[in-house]
């Protein structure tokens, strides 16, 4: 789907919107926006298409020069066609290697893929930061499962004493 750069600054100017509230509204960048207006950008993605369209409360055709719109795909569609792959158990020699990613790592931690990403990003817990995806390794996952393990009151004393 190709971006109608004028019809997007068009719309966008008749709401008396900005670029910054359009992005932020649209989960983007200012920047990025401004470079699809100009026609920089030929084929920005159907996802930030709909959210642009959302953001200002128009049909994606609106926004776009005339090519039909795929019917969006609800989260569990998505999942259906992605086939499940096989996950190894952290323990074992495979897991030790195994980049798992924060959904499949919540499996085996008391937290949830949102709180394991916003942990990661703090630099809370251990992970591997593989350019912008945030992965973990088997241990890794053993690591934070040892910092979240409870231990009895006589232990965690003696061990601050030693």
């Amino acid at each position: 789907m190709t971006p109608n750069g004028t019809a997007l600054r068009a719309l966008r100017q008749v709401q008396s919107m900005s670029l910054r509230d359009l992005a932020r509204l649209a989960d983007t960048t200012a920047s990025q926006i401004s470079r699809i207006e100009r026609g920089e950008i030929g084929e920005p993605g159907e996802e930030l298409l709909r959210r642009l369209a959302d953001a200002l409360s128009v049909s994606v055709d609106d926004i776009t020069r005339g090519e039909p719109v795929p019917p969006t795909k609800t989260k569990d569609e998505r999942a259906k066609t992605q086939p499940e792959r096989e996950v190894p158990y952290p323990g074992t020699p495979e897991g030790e290697v195994f980049h798992y990613t924060p959904d499949e790592a919540a499996r085996f931690l008391p937290w949830s893929a949102l709180q394991l990403r916003r942990k990661a990003y703090a630099r809370e817990i251990p992970f591997n930061d593989g350019g912008k995806r945030v992965t973990f390794t088997g241990r890794n996952i053993r690591e934070i499962s040892d910092m979240t393990e409870v231990r009895p009151l006589a232990e965690t004393t003696q061990r601050r004493s030693a």
